[in-house]
């Protein structure tokens, strides 16, 4: 079950520590690496309530790897197939 943040979770800091999950942002490519996205995300905001980078249609999804907190987008059918109602 992922956690549901606070849109002030998303700022500018965590969002620029990069992509420890060396994941390409293409829909094809983040399907592909569901497993690995599932177990490193610690929450998600709806992406018209981030700080940071609102954007509509989109979830803000922060993850924990290797003691460094970052996050970025997925696009709301993303978020569903990958977490498929568990948040």
């Amino acid at each position: 079950m992922i956690n549901k943040m606070h849109g002030t979770s998303f700022d500018w800091l965590t969002w620029i520590n990069s992509n420890p999950l060396d994941i390409i942002y293409r829909e094809e490519e983040i399907l592909k690496q569901r497993e690995r996205i599932r177990q490193y995300a610690i929450g998600y905001c709806n992406g018209d309530e981030l700080l940071c980078r609102p954007k509509q249609d989109c979830v803000g999804v922060m993850f924990l790897k290797d003691n460094i907190q970052f996050w970025f987008h997925l696009t709301n059918k993303e978020f569903e197939v990958i977490f498929e109602g568990e948040y």
